[in-house]
């Protein structure tokens, strides 16, 4: 493995986002957003089909960052 830190800072990155993507849409930070004070914009954002499709983004991230654990594991135990 070339570059382990840059490895483990992208890994970091998607547990982050995926988080962020998976529990954003259902707190107050999504309702009081300062897009979803837009009144056509509002509805949209509101929409339990948004929601849960920006979640399932989250859920994504966090299944990548799984797999790519795996390899980073993997190729750190046979160097």
């Amino acid at each position: 493995m070339k570059r382990p830190l840059l490895y483990f800072l992208y890994l970091l990155y998607c547990v982050e986002a995926g988080i962020f993507l998976l529990l954003a849409p259902w707190s107050i930070l999504w309702t009081n957003g300062y897009y979803a004070q837009v009144a056509s914009l509002r509805v949209i954002l509101l929409s339990g089909y948004v929601r849960g499709m920006v979640s399932a983004v989250g859920l994504l991230h966090l299944l990548a960052a799984l797999v790519d654990f795996r390899a980073f594991y993997r190729a750190l135990k046979d160097s």
